[in-house]
């Protein structure tokens, strides 16, 4: 799978892919390190909301073409996932799509099974043991002038 998005990377003008499910999960990426595993998260759960939100308005959708004075990123969806494409604005956009296609047709061999082992599994925490019952604090001694005043107001009574 990681080798599918590093020969998406080698075209040239090509930044960094990343293949993601529908749930938003990133299942393989070349980006550089610049672009931790949280922020890819976030740009997948991102693309998964807003494509579901476009298809219901315009039909299906199958690539998005977002250009940025600095860059163009390239998202082509897939049954039950996407290709995100990050790229130099002068991108060859031919040899892009011919790179796409040839990664998609190496992706549609991998079988369900294989797909969902890529997703990240999350962990629960082991639950931490109930705190011992705590005993109850013993009373505070009184300094010796509160204990003699107790005294002589007990006499005094």
């Amino acid at each position: 799978m990681q080798t599918i998005m590093l020969g998406l990377k080698s075209v040239p003008g090509v930044m960094g892919s990343m293949l993601t499910d529908a749930q938003g999960n990133v299942l393989a990426h070349s980006f550089p390190a610049v672009f931790d595993q949280g922020t890819l998260k976030e740009v997948a759960a991102m693309i998964n909301d807003n494509s579901l939100g476009l298809q219901e308005a315009t039909g299906e959708v199958k690539l998005f073409d977002i250009r940025t004075e600095l860059g163009r990123i390239i998202v082509k969806t897939l049954p039950r996932m996407f290709i995100t494409v990050l790229c130099e604005p002068a991108v060859n956009l031919q040899l892009l799509m011919i790179s796409l296609n040839v990664a998609i047709k190496k992706l549609e061999k991998f079988t369900d099974e294989q797909m969902e082992a890529l997703v990240p599994k999350i962990v629960a925490p082991e639950p931490t043991p109930a705190p011992a019952a705590v005993k109850p604090a013993e009373p505070v001694k009184k300094h010796w002038l509160e204990r003699m005043q107790d005294g002589i107001e007990s006499k005094v009574k």
